[in-house]
């Protein structure tokens, strides 16, 4: 199951209109879509949605909006991803370290133990564009796992590959100079068992903070 924010009803209208191949999956019945800030249901809803979502993706304009996000936001978003799902959160390129900084701040604020970058290719920003993977401690760091290699070859992806998975969890040595935390060899981190994470029949939803 998907729950969907959205603040504008008129991207929605618009995805429907020119990207209809996209769009179809508002068909789906395992989709909701709710039409209002999600801050703000984010933060109502999370005493009774506790432990619910395996993810929770925020992809959101970057400035002017870095002033909106709060620690009570990640705390509620914390609260309701159950023990070994994650957040993804689309950050911003290396060239504007003080949203990066921000946004790290808030997310461990919030009580994600574990903030790794992910490294995005892109057009439209600075690449590589970043985006932060945040869980727990019990969520190993991101990487291909072995399940997914395996399945690769019959997948006959266009733009994915296991190899293209390793690459975009390499933190930049700039990174790395800059925070310390993002070295490869942290303890915990190594190959993303995402069997351990979302074992058959686990789970309770993604929700997609937008």
């Amino acid at each position: 199951r998907v729950i969907q924010g959205e603040l504008d009803e008129g991207v929605v209208n618009a995805s429907q209109k020119y990207f209809p191949q996209l769009a179809v999956a508002y068909e789906d019945p395992r989709m909701e879509l709710r039409i209002e800030d999600a801050i703000g249901w984010a933060i109502r809803e999370a005493p009774r949605r506790g432990g619910s979502f395996d993810a929770v993706i925020i992809d959101s304009t970057d400035e002017p909006l870095i002033s909106i996000w709060t620690e009570q936001f990640y705390a509620s978003l914390r609260k309701m991803i159950r023990k070994g799902g994650v957040l993804l959160q689309n950050a911003q390129s290396l060239d504007v370290p003080a949203q990066l900084d921000n946004l790290l701040r808030l997310h461990k604020a919030g009580g994600f133990e574990r903030v790794r970058p992910v490294m995005i290719s892109t057009i439209d920003y600075g690449s590589p564009y970043i985006g932060y993977l945040s869980s727990g401690l019990e969520t190993p760091c991101p990487g291909p796992a072995r399940w997914a290699e395996e399945r690769a070859p019959a997948l006959k992806a266009a733009w994915y590959s296991p190899a293209i998975h390793r690459a975009s969890v390499m933190v930049p040595p700039a990174m790395v100079r800059r925070w310390p935390d993002f070295r490869p060899d942290t303890p915990g981190c190594g190959e993303l068992a995402v069997e351990q994470l979302f074992p058959s029949g686990a789970g309770g939803g993604v929700a997609a903070a937008v």
